[in-house]
Protein backbone atom coordinates (compact mmCIF):
# COMPACT_ATOMS: atom_id res chain seq x y z
CA UNK A 1 0.00 0.00 0.00
CA UNK A 2 2.84 2.10 0.77
CA UNK A 3 4.33 2.04 -2.92
CA UNK A 4 1.16 2.57 -4.46
CA UNK A 5 0.58 5.89 -2.31
CA UNK A 6 4.02 6.59 -3.01
CA UNK A 7 3.25 6.38 -6.84
CA UNK A 8 -0.08 8.19 -6.33
CA UNK A 9 1.59 11.33 -4.45
CA UNK A 10 4.15 11.22 -7.33
CA UNK A 11 1.53 11.26 -10.05
CA UNK A 12 -0.65 14.07 -8.25
CA UNK A 13 2.86 16.05 -8.21
CA UNK A 14 4.07 15.78 -11.36
CA UNK A 15 0.53 16.53 -12.41
CA UNK A 16 0.60 19.65 -10.27
CA UNK A 17 3.70 20.60 -11.73
CA UNK A 18 3.34 20.56 -15.35
CA UNK A 19 -0.76 21.61 -14.53
CA UNK A 20 0.02 24.42 -16.69
CA UNK A 21 1.44 22.83 -19.60
CA UNK A 22 -1.35 20.22 -19.64
CA UNK A 23 -4.51 22.61 -19.44
CA UNK A 24 -2.90 24.66 -22.38
CA UNK A 25 -2.47 21.57 -24.52
CA UNK A 26 -6.36 20.50 -23.48
CA UNK A 27 -7.32 24.24 -24.13
CA UNK A 28 -5.85 24.73 -27.69
CA UNK A 29 -7.29 20.36 -28.33
CA UNK A 30 -10.42 21.82 -26.93
CA UNK A 31 -10.53 24.28 -29.19
CA UNK A 32 -9.60 22.26 -32.56
CA UNK A 33 -12.12 19.77 -31.33
CA UNK A 34 -15.33 22.75 -30.87
CA UNK A 35 -14.38 24.01 -34.35
CA UNK A 36 -14.89 20.72 -36.25
CA UNK A 37 -18.05 19.80 -34.26
CA UNK A 38 -18.99 23.46 -35.30
CA UNK A 39 -18.48 22.66 -38.65
CA UNK A 40 -20.31 19.42 -38.69
CA UNK A 41 -23.65 21.65 -36.57
CA UNK A 42 -23.58 24.05 -39.84
CA UNK A 43 -24.38 20.98 -42.05
CA UNK A 44 -27.66 20.64 -40.16
CA UNK A 45 -28.72 24.07 -40.00
CA UNK A 46 -29.89 24.63 -43.18
CA UNK A 47 -32.58 21.51 -42.57
CA UNK A 48 -33.71 23.59 -39.62
CA UNK A 49 -33.83 27.26 -41.77
CA UNK A 50 -35.58 24.97 -44.16
CA UNK A 51 -38.76 23.88 -41.95
CA UNK A 52 -38.70 27.48 -40.24
CA UNK A 53 -38.86 29.08 -43.68
CA UNK A 54 -41.68 26.67 -44.38
CA UNK A 55 -43.64 26.57 -41.17
CA UNK A 56 -43.45 30.55 -41.64
CA UNK A 57 -45.26 30.75 -45.16
CA UNK A 58 -47.83 28.19 -44.01
CA UNK A 59 -48.32 30.79 -40.91
CA UNK A 60 -49.11 33.80 -43.45
CA UNK A 61 -51.12 31.50 -46.20
CA UNK A 62 -53.65 30.24 -43.13
CA UNK A 63 -54.01 34.19 -42.12
CA UNK A 64 -54.71 35.12 -45.71
CA UNK A 65 -56.95 32.29 -46.37
CA UNK A 66 -58.65 33.06 -43.20
CA UNK A 67 -59.22 36.67 -44.07
CA UNK A 68 -60.76 35.97 -47.64
CA UNK A 69 -63.07 33.84 -45.79
CA UNK A 70 -64.31 36.63 -43.50
CA UNK A 71 -64.47 34.67 -40.69
CA UNK A 72 -62.39 34.52 -37.20
CA UNK A 73 -60.89 30.48 -37.22
CA UNK A 74 -57.25 32.17 -37.80
CA UNK A 75 -56.78 34.99 -36.67
CA UNK A 76 -53.89 37.98 -36.51
CA UNK A 77 -53.01 37.33 -32.73
CA UNK A 78 -53.01 33.35 -33.45
CA UNK A 79 -50.44 34.21 -35.92
CA UNK A 80 -48.34 36.16 -33.95
CA UNK A 81 -48.24 33.45 -31.61
CA UNK A 82 -47.91 30.83 -33.80
CA UNK A 83 -44.55 32.55 -35.05
CA UNK A 84 -43.08 33.10 -31.20
CA UNK A 85 -43.69 29.26 -31.01
CA UNK A 86 -42.09 28.56 -34.04
CA UNK A 87 -39.14 31.03 -33.62
CA UNK A 88 -38.88 29.23 -29.76
CA UNK A 89 -38.62 26.09 -31.17
CA UNK A 90 -35.96 26.82 -33.83
CA UNK A 91 -33.78 28.75 -31.06
CA UNK A 92 -33.86 25.64 -29.30
CA UNK A 93 -32.84 23.69 -32.01
CA UNK A 94 -29.64 25.69 -33.12
CA UNK A 95 -28.65 25.23 -28.99
CA UNK A 96 -29.07 22.10 -29.77
CA UNK A 97 -27.05 21.83 -32.36
CA UNK A 98 -24.40 24.29 -31.40
CA UNK A 99 -24.52 23.62 -27.84
CA UNK A 100 -21.57 20.95 -27.61
CA UNK A 101 -18.97 23.05 -29.66
CA UNK A 102 -20.01 25.86 -28.01
CA UNK A 103 -19.26 24.61 -24.40
CA UNK A 104 -16.67 23.04 -25.39
CA UNK A 105 -15.36 26.48 -26.32
CA UNK A 106 -16.08 27.93 -23.15
CA UNK A 107 -14.17 24.87 -21.42
CA UNK A 108 -11.14 24.70 -23.63
CA UNK A 109 -10.66 28.98 -23.13
CA UNK A 110 -11.71 28.40 -19.32
CA UNK A 111 -8.61 25.96 -19.30
CA UNK A 112 -6.12 28.34 -21.27
CA UNK A 113 -7.43 31.07 -18.95
CA UNK A 114 -6.69 28.66 -15.93
CA UNK A 115 -3.00 28.31 -17.45
CA UNK A 116 -2.62 31.75 -17.63
CA UNK A 117 -4.16 32.10 -13.83
CA UNK A 118 -1.23 29.21 -12.65
CA UNK A 119 1.38 30.49 -14.60
CA UNK A 120 1.67 34.45 -13.18
CA UNK A 121 0.92 33.10 -9.51
CA UNK A 122 4.19 31.23 -10.16
CA UNK A 123 6.13 34.26 -11.58
CA UNK A 124 5.18 36.40 -8.68
CA UNK A 125 6.39 34.01 -6.00
CA UNK A 126 9.92 33.18 -8.16
CA UNK A 127 9.84 37.25 -7.90
CA UNK A 128 9.27 36.91 -4.11
CA UNK A 129 11.81 34.38 -3.24
CA UNK A 130 14.22 36.18 -6.01
CA UNK A 131 14.14 39.50 -3.65
CA UNK A 132 14.49 37.56 -0.24
CA UNK A 133 17.56 35.82 -1.89
CA UNK A 134 18.90 39.33 -3.22
CA UNK A 135 17.93 40.59 0.12
CA UNK A 136 20.07 38.39 2.11
CA UNK A 137 23.08 38.32 -0.45
CA UNK A 138 23.44 41.85 -0.40
CA UNK A 139 23.29 42.28 3.57
CA UNK A 140 26.35 39.13 3.61
CA UNK A 141 28.25 41.43 1.17
CA UNK A 142 27.99 44.31 3.35
CA UNK A 143 28.87 42.77 6.13
CA UNK A 144 31.96 41.95 4.51
CA UNK A 145 32.52 45.33 3.47
CA UNK A 146 32.21 45.95 7.62
CA UNK A 147 34.52 43.03 8.59
CA UNK A 148 37.64 42.84 5.73
CA UNK A 149 36.91 46.06 3.53
CA UNK A 150 35.77 46.85 0.09
CA UNK A 151 39.08 45.32 -1.48
CA UNK A 152 38.25 41.67 0.32
CA UNK A 153 34.80 42.04 -0.91
CA UNK A 154 35.47 42.57 -4.50
CA UNK A 155 38.33 39.82 -4.01
CA UNK A 156 36.42 37.37 -3.11
CA UNK A 157 32.84 38.53 -5.37
CA UNK A 158 34.63 38.87 -8.32
CA UNK A 159 37.60 36.71 -7.92
CA UNK A 160 39.97 39.31 -8.38
CA UNK A 161 43.53 39.66 -7.69
CA UNK A 162 46.02 43.00 -7.12
CA UNK A 163 48.67 42.80 -9.72
CA UNK A 164 51.56 45.36 -9.31
CA UNK A 165 52.91 46.85 -12.91
CA UNK A 166 56.49 48.31 -12.91
CA UNK A 167 57.16 51.03 -15.18
CA UNK A 168 60.09 53.41 -15.67
CA UNK A 169 59.24 57.44 -16.24
CA UNK A 170 61.49 60.28 -17.05
CA UNK A 171 60.85 62.94 -14.19
CA UNK A 172 61.32 66.66 -14.63
CA UNK A 173 64.35 66.28 -13.86
CA UNK A 174 65.34 64.55 -16.89
CA UNK A 175 66.28 61.54 -14.43
CA UNK A 176 64.65 58.26 -14.92
CA UNK A 177 62.75 56.43 -12.19
CA UNK A 178 60.62 53.27 -12.14
CA UNK A 179 56.69 53.69 -10.80
CA UNK A 180 54.61 51.20 -9.54
CA UNK A 181 51.01 50.79 -10.29
CA UNK A 182 48.66 48.42 -8.75
CA UNK A 183 45.30 46.98 -10.76
CA UNK A 184 42.92 44.70 -10.23
CA UNK A 185 42.84 41.64 -12.25
CA UNK A 186 40.28 38.95 -12.45
CA UNK A 187 41.61 35.43 -11.60
CA UNK A 188 42.04 33.09 -14.46
CA UNK A 189 38.93 31.18 -14.06
CA UNK A 190 36.86 33.00 -11.80
CA UNK A 191 33.11 33.01 -11.98
CA UNK A 192 31.35 36.24 -11.85
CA UNK A 193 27.93 36.57 -10.96
CA UNK A 194 25.03 35.58 -13.90
CA UNK A 195 24.63 39.40 -15.00
CA UNK A 196 28.17 40.47 -15.28
CA UNK A 197 29.39 40.51 -18.88
CA UNK A 198 33.62 40.79 -20.06
CA UNK A 199 33.67 43.39 -22.82
CA UNK A 200 36.35 41.34 -24.95
CA UNK A 201 36.39 40.65 -28.45
CA UNK A 202 34.03 38.08 -29.83
CA UNK A 203 34.36 34.90 -30.73
CA UNK A 204 32.98 32.59 -33.36
CA UNK A 205 32.10 29.68 -30.37
CA UNK A 206 30.64 32.35 -27.94
CA UNK A 207 27.97 33.82 -29.18
CA UNK A 208 25.48 34.72 -26.96
CA UNK A 209 27.83 33.73 -24.11
CA UNK A 210 29.03 36.06 -21.00
CA UNK A 211 31.97 36.93 -22.75
CA UNK A 212 32.43 38.49 -26.14
CA UNK A 213 30.84 42.23 -27.48
CA UNK A 214 30.16 43.13 -30.54
CA UNK A 215 31.32 46.32 -30.02
CA UNK A 216 34.65 45.59 -28.78
CA UNK A 217 37.33 47.97 -30.11
CA UNK A 218 41.60 46.54 -30.00
CA UNK A 219 41.77 49.89 -29.13
CA UNK A 220 41.58 49.60 -25.42
CA UNK A 221 41.38 53.36 -24.92
CA UNK A 222 38.64 53.66 -27.28
CA UNK A 223 36.34 51.06 -25.24
CA UNK A 224 37.12 52.58 -21.71
CA UNK A 225 35.70 56.10 -23.27
CA UNK A 226 32.71 53.96 -24.93
CA UNK A 227 31.86 52.31 -21.63
CA UNK A 228 32.22 55.46 -20.07
CA UNK A 229 29.93 57.21 -22.24
CA UNK A 230 27.22 54.09 -21.57
CA UNK A 231 27.07 54.39 -18.53
CA UNK A 232 26.18 58.21 -18.46
CA UNK A 233 23.64 57.79 -21.08
CA UNK A 234 21.83 55.02 -19.47
CA UNK A 235 22.02 57.36 -16.06
CA UNK A 236 20.43 60.21 -18.51
CA UNK A 237 17.81 57.70 -19.38
CA UNK A 238 16.96 56.05 -16.05
CA UNK A 239 16.23 59.68 -14.96
CA UNK A 240 14.44 60.44 -18.22
CA UNK A 241 12.27 57.19 -18.47
CA UNK A 242 11.97 55.87 -14.39
CA UNK A 243 13.60 52.83 -15.37
CA UNK A 244 16.08 50.88 -17.16
CA UNK A 245 15.71 46.72 -17.50
CA UNK A 246 19.64 45.21 -17.74
CA UNK A 247 18.50 43.99 -21.95
CA UNK A 248 18.40 47.64 -23.00
CA UNK A 249 21.90 48.02 -21.54
CA UNK A 250 23.31 44.22 -22.58
CA UNK A 251 21.95 45.22 -26.40
CA UNK A 252 23.46 48.52 -26.25
CA UNK A 253 26.77 47.20 -25.01
CA UNK A 254 26.95 44.39 -28.20
CA UNK A 255 25.70 41.50 -25.82
CA UNK A 256 23.21 38.84 -26.05
CA UNK A 257 19.63 40.10 -24.00
CA UNK A 258 18.46 36.98 -21.59
CA UNK A 259 15.04 35.76 -19.85
CA UNK A 260 15.84 37.33 -16.41
CA UNK A 261 17.25 40.74 -18.23
CA UNK A 262 13.73 41.40 -18.87
CA UNK A 263 12.44 41.77 -15.35
CA UNK A 264 15.66 43.11 -13.82
CA UNK A 265 17.38 46.59 -13.88
CA UNK A 266 17.25 49.81 -12.39
CA UNK A 267 14.67 52.50 -11.09
CA UNK A 268 14.90 55.67 -10.51
CA UNK A 269 14.84 56.66 -6.43
CA UNK A 270 14.38 53.29 -5.96
CA UNK A 271 14.02 52.36 -2.44
CA UNK A 272 16.63 49.56 -2.65
CA UNK A 273 19.66 49.99 -5.04
CA UNK A 274 22.56 52.86 -5.39
CA UNK A 275 19.78 55.25 -7.03
CA UNK A 276 22.37 55.45 -10.36
CA UNK A 277 23.57 53.02 -12.68
CA UNK A 278 27.39 51.55 -12.58
CA UNK A 279 28.88 49.28 -14.71
CA UNK A 280 31.98 48.80 -12.46
CA UNK A 281 32.76 46.25 -10.01
CA UNK A 282 32.09 47.54 -5.68
CA UNK A 283 34.76 47.83 -3.64
CA UNK A 284 37.73 48.77 -6.31
CA UNK A 285 37.63 52.22 -6.07
CA UNK A 286 35.39 53.25 -9.23
CA UNK A 287 37.95 52.16 -11.20
CA UNK A 288 37.58 49.02 -13.83
CA UNK A 289 38.60 45.16 -13.56
CA UNK A 290 40.64 44.10 -16.11
CA UNK A 291 40.47 40.51 -17.52
CA UNK A 292 43.88 38.36 -17.42
CA UNK A 293 44.23 39.21 -20.81
CA UNK A 294 44.65 42.51 -20.07
CA UNK A 295 42.85 43.46 -23.01
CA UNK A 296 39.66 42.60 -21.90
CA UNK A 297 36.80 44.41 -19.41
CA UNK A 298 34.99 43.40 -16.44
CA UNK A 299 31.42 44.14 -15.99
CA UNK A 300 28.97 43.50 -12.97
CA UNK A 301 25.87 45.97 -12.71
CA UNK A 302 25.06 47.48 -9.40
CA UNK A 303 21.30 46.30 -10.55
CA UNK A 304 18.33 47.17 -8.11
CA UNK A 305 16.90 43.84 -8.83
CA UNK A 306 13.16 42.61 -9.89
CA UNK A 307 12.26 46.12 -10.82
CA UNK A 308 8.58 44.60 -12.92
CA UNK A 309 6.83 44.06 -9.47
CA UNK A 310 6.55 47.78 -9.26
CA UNK A 311 3.16 49.28 -10.26
CA UNK A 312 4.90 52.36 -12.24
CA UNK A 313 6.88 50.27 -14.00
CA UNK A 314 4.28 48.25 -15.43
CA UNK A 315 2.33 51.23 -16.70
CA UNK A 316 4.92 52.52 -18.36
CA UNK A 317 5.55 49.67 -20.69
CA UNK A 318 1.64 48.80 -21.44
Amino acid sequence: MSKIKMMANTAMFTAKKYSPEILLGIGFVGIGVSTVLACKATLKVEEVLDVYEGTMEDIDLALEMSAEKNDDTYTIADAKKDKITIKTQTAVQFIKIYGPSATLMIASMGCILGSYRIMSKRQIALMAAYKVMEEAFTTYRGRVINELGEIKDAHFMYGTDTVTDEETVVDENGKKKKVKTEKEELIPGAKLSGFARMFAEEQPDQVGAWTGSTQWSPIHDYNLNFLTAKEQHFNDKLVAKGFVTINEVYEELGFAPTEAGMICGWRYKSDRGDGYISFRPRGIDGNWIMGNDGDSIVMDFNIDGVIFDQNYARKELN
